[in-house]
């Protein structure tokens, strides 16, 4: 429904001044009517094609001079304006006919029960307008719904098989539920489309991560919001389809972060990042259909198993300096490695301000 109201400023036309008050005395609004300039132009089809308005049966609303009670409040100054109905208000609902009954087809059925103006007002030289409606708004019956909808499955037989193909999950297969992971090596298990005549999607998604506790009780899983994979477990590919009958290979890999740092914030660090010992993360492979809504869900637990001793890269690894066949005047040793450690303690220094986590891969950017 749109309702469609205001000051549209239309006016009388081919009457007086004098003839017009004089209708209004006689309180003859039908044929003031017909001298209403928005009433031809809507019956024309030239504008608000569709909407209708309430019967007017109050006097014109312009102009009145402020202030002044009554119909003797027109404008009686130099331009003495005619009188007309400028204040309107206008409206569509569902019907494409006048006569429709409210329905699905024609959900919204308003009618007007009350279309006035508001002659007591007198701080304007308009007079306001009321309109009342009545509005029939057609509903669905939830449970008619429900008991037709079951009706048509029943009988409909290319319904059913619709709803069962949307229901329908290839059966697979994942060729491990634990993984466990040392060092930075790659793990790779297979996930296997058993159906000879469906592809299957496969989606992979992070659950959750704890972390190994050192008394042997069993750690709480973490739920991870975003379903992102930690830092240092790397998937590849996480999402795909696998054809009729076919494999595809998922590889696992462990991945170090180092803080290169000896201090970050004025804090002392260790070489390892906390991230990457001692994780257990819960990976969960979901199947569906390539039209289906349906989900089949697959639960690996991975887990990384650091080394009893490690030792990190070093930073600047040892470099041996070969010194040219001639003897042309050059530098001492002494001072260019005493300027190549100034250089790196610089680019340290730089890289200060950001946190442990980011320094290692900031750091071999510059320094590969």
């Amino acid at each position: 429904m749109v309702v469609f109201l205001g000051d549209f400023n239309y006016r009388l036309y081919g009457i007086t001044y004098d003839e017009a008050r004089d209708m209004v005395s006689q309180r003859s609004f039908d044929w003031l009517r017909e001298k209403d300039q928005l009433r031809a132009e809507m019956k024309a089809g030239k504008v608000f094609q569709g909407m209708r308005e309430g019967l007017i049966k109050f006097p014109p609303t312009y102009k009145f001079q402020k202030h002044a009670p009554g119909l003797g409040g027109y404008d009686s100054g130099e331009k003495k304006r005619i009188p007309a109905w400028c204040d309107r208000v206008l409206y569509r609902d569902s019907r494409a006919v006048s006569v429709a009954e409210c329905s699905l087809e024609c959900p919204v059925v308003a009618a007007i029960t009350s279309y006035v103006a508001v002659m007591e007002v007198t701080e304007s030289d308009h007079k306001p307008v009321r309109c009342t409606f009545s509005v029939d708004i057609a509903r669905v019956d939830e449970l008619t719904r429900r008991q037709e909808y079951g009706e048509i499955i029943e009988s409909n037989e290319e319904v059913r098989s619709m709803l069962k193909e949307s229901c329908f999950v290839p059966d697979s297969t994942v060729s491990t539920e634990e993984i466990i992971l040392e060092n930075q090596e790659n793990i790779v298990f297979q996930i296997t489309n058993n159906c000879e005549t469906s592809k299957a999607a496969f989606e992979i998604l992070c659950e959750g991560q704890s972390t190994k506790k050192d008394d042997g009780t069993k750690p709480e899983i973490i739920p991870r919001a975003s379903f992102g994979f930690p830092l240092w477990l790397e998937v590849l590919p996480a999402n795909g389809l696998i054809k009729p009958g076919e494999t595809v290979d998922i590889t696992i890999h462990h991945e170090d972060f180092y803080t290169q740092e000896e201090f970050v914030d004025g804090i002392p660090q260790n070489w390892w990042c906390e991230d990457t010992r001692d994780k257990e993360a819960v990976i969960v492979v979901n199947i569906t259909g390539s039209t289906s809504t349906e989900t089949k869900t697959h639960t690996i637990n991975v887990r990384h198993r650091c080394p009893a001793t490690s030792a990190p890269p070093p930073i600047n690894p040892p470099v041996t300096l070969t010194p040219p066949s001639n003897n042309m005047p050059s530098e001492a040793p002494s001072k260019r490695s005493s300027k190549k450690k100034e250089a790196s303690r610089q680019q340290q220094q730089d890289y200060a301000q950001f946190a442990s986590t980011e320094v290692h891969d900031l750091y071999r950017m510059r320094c590969p």
